[in-house]
């Protein structure tokens, strides 16, 4: 469910002012961070939301449902090895050049070749059929192969190389003008685009911390800026907030092994015993209410309320110290000095969150506090991706998750991915977690997949892998004037997940 809060009284005018005014008015944007890699889609630049620059075979509507973007039809033959894909006609990248089947065939084999983000794994090949048809041939069935077609945007073959990035080229409505890292982005929309056209002449992106976003608004050079919670009631008379449901989750992932003399492992959470435990003192509520101001809910899983997430919250753990402490007990973690102790280990972490995220900081910190009484010590400490990537395996990481697409459990979850990139950190293994999740992959059909899935994510809740804590709500300021229509519920905030439906923006007011 879409919240809406703030006012909604702007001013009304003719229809034929209200396009003159949007059509030559630059809209300017503070929506997150700026991407390390640049705006490469086959270095993941719009896995999670709209990539903008680019297109992608298929989209996922505000329902979550799939609808054509490049692809006009798309079928799965009866053994479920072949995807047959019929394209758009006529379409061209922001340079002028055609959009081909051959670019699309050159994004997959490239972002295969290179063993990108995109899990292209189960890809034999990819077959032109014609220079609107092609064919995508599988290794074995995967229901879920489907998901690439929304998530890998393509590229043109003939410019593409390893700066495009820095100086994107694609069919999407946005079209590239300059990247001044670290300061901005600018954008105008793009002359060739095929569907819906930008009621603006240029977007301009600016990067900078939340601090700074803030001041920003507050002087009124932003027309619209992702907040942090702390600023939801401090808006400007000429702002209005914008609560937008998200899948987006914050959690803790704990290393699963024992201490390794490779950095990898942790004989403190390795424990089950210690996971339960701390899993018993958190109290969500308090961190949607308190520490959040109500802008989130609790999390038990990676998926809570998606068709893939767990039937029922019956393992939603209760807060009960004295029933955590007792499970310390017998396990042999001894109070001593204050922290707990069993066979000279100290119950003692270090808990790494991504530096300059508040709401990351804030929940380290309440975390922290919550298994004290344990005699759990938790240090917070905050650093940057590339710090925390060296440390994530021996450590736990306080990271964010929450897909639109159901892969991400496996992703998270399933050993085939331990320890690849940031998913599977802790190296978490389950036999009967994998055997559910292949299960979930080789179903005849996307529904028959569902109950394979929970199944799954019963095991997972066993184990306890993660702690989750909330899942956000997405909040953004936005000019009174600025109508951002009705975003969808949003996924992770890598990229930017409001953007999803810029071309239905619309400012209200005259300049």
């Amino acid at each position: 469910m879409l919240l809406l809060c703030g006012c909604f009284a702007c001013l009304s005018v003719a229809a034929t002012d209200r396009e003159e005014a949007a059509t030559g008015r630059v809209l300017t944007l503070a929506l997150g961070a700026e991407p390390d890699a640049g705006f490469d889609p086959i270095l993941g630049w719009g896995k999670y939301n709209r990539p903008l620059f680019q297109s992608t075979l298929l989209r996922r509507n505000k329902q979550l449902e799939l609808v054509g973007d490049l692809a006009t039809s798309w079928t799965l033959s009866a053994d479920r090895l072949t995807w047959q894909v019929s394209l758009r006609k006529g379409v061209n990248f922001s340079d002028g050049t055609r959009l081909t089947a051959e670019d699309i065939k050159f994004t997959f084999d490239i972002a295969k070749q290179i063993a990108s983000i995109h899990d292209l794994t189960n890809l034999e090949k990819v077959e032109v059929v014609s220079d609107g048809e092609l064919r995508f041939h599988l290794q074995q069935a995967d229901i879920t192969f489907i998901d690439n077609f929304v998530s890998l945007a393509i590229v043109p073959k003939a410019s593409y190389g390893p700066r495009y990035g820095l100086a994107p080229v694609g069919s999407g409505p946005l079209k590239f003008v300059r990247w001044d890292r670290n300061q901005q982005l600018i954008m105008v929309p793009n002359p060739y685009y095929y569907g819906q056209k930008l009621q603006f002449k240029k977007v301009v992106v600016i990067f900078s911390d939340e601090d700074s976003r803030y001041s920003r608004l507050r002087v009124g050079q932003l027309d619209l800026s992702a907040i942090a919670p702390r600023y939801a009631q401090l808006l400007p008379p000429t702002y209005r907030l914008w609560r937008i449901d998200s899948v987006d989750n914050r959690g803790i992932a704990w290393p699963m092994l024992p201490k390794q003399g490779n950095n990898i492992g942790n004989d403190v959470s390795s424990d089950l015993a210690i996971r339960t435990a701390i899993d018993l003192v958190i109290d969500r509520q308090v961190l949607v209410e308190q520490l959040l101001e109500g802008h989130a809910t609790p999390a038990y899983s990676i998926a809570d309320g998606l068709p893939w997430g767990p039937v029922a919250q019956a393992h939603e753990p209760q807060v009960d110290p004295e029933v955590a402490i007792a499970l310390l007990e017998k396990n042999g973690w001894q109070l001593q000095g204050g922290i707990r102790q069993r066979d000279g280990v100290k119950a003692s972490m270090t808990l790494y969150y991504l530096a300059g995220d508040t709401v990351r900081q804030q929940l380290a910190l309440a975390v922290a506090q919550m298994v004290k009484p344990l005699g759990i010590q938790i240090t917070p400490v905050g650093k940057s991706w590339e710090a925390i990537y060296k440390q994530m395996h021996q450590q736990p990481v306080l990271f964010g998750f929450g897909s639109h697409s159901a892969t991400e459990v496996r992703g998270v979850h399933h050993s085939q991915y331990r320890g690849q990139g940031y998913f599977n950190s802790g190296y978490y293994s389950n036999p009967e977690v994998d055997n559910a999740l292949d299960e979930a992959q080789h179903a005849l059909s996307w529904q028959a997949s569902l109950p394979y899935w929970q199944s799954a994510q019963q095991f997972i809740a066993q184990d306890k892998p993660w702690t989750w804590l909330v899942n956000l709500k997405h909040l953004y300021a936005a000019n009174v004037c600025l109508d951002l229509d009705s975003p969808g519920i949003e996924a992770h905030g890598h990229g930017w997940p409001l953007a999803n439906n810029i071309e239905h923006w619309r400012w209200q007011c005259p300049n």
